[in-house]
């Protein structure tokens, strides 16, 4: 029996060996229908020498027609998968910012409160007297 090359071409030819595996599959299902169809329509069972024309009739183009539909194999199942999961990653992301952009809000808000008690009390241990300044502001202004 001559050794059939479709498992280099199809898997270990490419980069994405999972893509090449469901291609591999794709092929695998193709020629099952076909060995299928031979034994309807003749009554038995395809010869190596038959099997072996079948496997030799594929050309790079229907090889590239495998990969191509496992890619889309692999996109659907991938859409599939991330829109499942999206509830739960939405909420996850959701309260994971909310609270995080809370905590940051206080924090801020804390820091910038101890920078101004700090700028008025040396300003206060400096003699500089900050509501006068206010007043004197206030009282010019009008």
């Amino acid at each position: 029996m001559t050794h059939n090359t479709m498992y280099e071409r199809l898997v270990d030819q490419g980069d994405n060996k999972v893509q090449g595996f469901i291609a591999y599959g794709l092929y695998k299902t193709a020629k099952r229908e076909w060995v299928r169809k031979f034994e309807a329509d003749h009554g038995r069972a395809p010869r190596p020498a038959e099997v072996g024309a079948y496997v030799s009739a594929y050309t790079p183009q229907t090889i590239d027609a495998f990969a191509a539909q496992a890619s889309g194999v692999l996109a659907q199942f991938a859409n599939g998968v991330v829109s499942d999961a999206r509830p739960e990653i939405v909420e996850e992301a959701l309260r994971g910012t909310l609270l995080k952009s809370i905590a940051q809000g206080m924090a801020a808000n804390a820091i910038y409160t101890i920078v101004l008690i700090a700028v008025a009390m040396i300003l206060a241990a400096a003699g500089v007297d900050l509501l006068g300044v206010f007043a004197t502001i206030n009282g010019g202004a009008g």
